[in-house]
């Protein structure tokens, strides 16, 4: 990946001027300051090129702390590579980030207070990831508390949890705390929760003798109710390592108990209580249903319809609009306009607020 910031009208006038300050560099022209490395580099820059763009630069260059005549800096924690690649965005705008140095290049750019190329590298993360690599990816950008990164490598293994839980080799590498809050979130985009059941069993069996013992504690994140009573029964239930762990009874117990209302519920029963077992994750599409006629007459009801989980729930804690019929409806962003019709001329309903 090259990056070249100067793409504007005067782009030929600076990229002239960045050549030649290069150029002046690499010749050491005017060059103000020598910064060595731990492994042996040494580069000659000018302290207000650097300072422009790094506060870390700037506050070792001008801190009372220092005398101003202190040229010669000896620089912990960076490599001569990742230096020159920092040396070519300061004086270039120019970097090469590539799949084995964008790591490596961001914590050290970071280090810098360079937050051009820290975005840039925060960039070429997010837009390489894929199921194989995006637990790495978390795992490394809470490491090293680059905030932005963490929550768009947390959202990307929800969304993308079928996959992931398929294909990542890294996932089997997570310690049971991590797996256990990815597993239960409402968020976890699974279309079938055999998913989850499945990618437990793989994550445990990568480690079996260290790992059987948490089987209880990681199977009250799965959904059982809504795996059916005949897949708990003979999959769930029956396998090795719930039959002998004796905290996974409880949990079997009072979802085989239940799956017979929970059947019910999916079908017709739309107040009944679901149980901690059998709620339908956060469903990534909504149809909503708003008013029309029911029953013996026109409505104020709003339903919602989960395609993933293929169920209907009434929305509840809604301000009612009056019943309304033969309206139009027309969506921007998460809101919802409800126009002409019988009952109302025009009004907005707020999917995420529900007012």
């Amino acid at each position: 990946m090259e990056s070249n910031q100067s793409k504007d009208g005067g782009r030929c006038t600076c990229t002239k001027a960045l050549v030649h300050l290069n150029e002046m560099r690499e010749k050491n022209l005017l060059c103000d300051s020598v910064l060595r490395l731990e492994d042996g580099g040494v580069f000659r820059v000018h302290r207000v090129i650097l300072s422009m763009h790094s506060e870390y630069f700037r506050t070792l260059f001008t801190t009372t702390l220092h005398t101003s005549e202190e040229t010669d800096i000896l620089l912990h924690a960076v490599s001569s590579d990742m230096m020159n690649q920092i040396l070519d965005f300061v004086y270039l705008r120019e970097v090469d980030i590539h799949s084995d140095n964008a790591r490596q290049l961001l914590v050290e750019a970071d280090y810098l207070c360079i937050p051009g190329v820290t975005k840039l590298c925060c960039d070429f993360l997010k837009n390489a990831m894929d199921a194989d690599n995006c637990i790495g990816i978390l795992v490394f950008a809470r490491f090293y508390f680059f905030a932005d990164l963490e929550t768009h490598a947390h959202r990307f293994v929800l969304h993308n949890f079928m996959q992931v839980s398929l294909k990542s080799k890294e996932l089997l590498e997570l310690p049971v705390e991590e797996l256990q809050a990815i597993i239960e979130s409402e968020e976890l985009n699974v279309k079938d929760e055999t998913f989850v059941w499945e990618c437990i069993l793989r994550w445990i069996n990568h480690d079996p003798d260290n790992r059987k013992g948490h089987i209880a504690g990681l199977l009250k994140g799965v959904r059982l109710g809504l795996l059916g009573a005949k897949f708990v029964k003979k999959k769930v239930s029956k396998h090795p390592y719930v039959t002998e762990n004796e905290r996974c009874r409880p949990v079997i117990s009072d979802t085989l108990t239940y799956l017979p209302d929970v059947k019910k519920l999916t079908k017709k029963h739309m107040d009944f209580v679901i149980p901690r077992f059998a709620p339908p994750r956060n469903p990534q599409d909504i149809l909503f249903v708003i008013g029309g006629c029911r029953y013996e007459g026109f409505t104020n009801v709003i339903e919602a319809y989960d395609a993933r989980a293929d169920r209907w729930t009434v929305v509840k804690g809604v301000d009612s609009i009056g019943a309304v019929a033969y309206h139009c409806t027309a969506v921007v962003g998460f809101d919802i306009y409800v126009i002409g019709g019988f009952g109302v001329s025009c009004v907005c309903f707020n999917a995420v607020t529900k007012k």
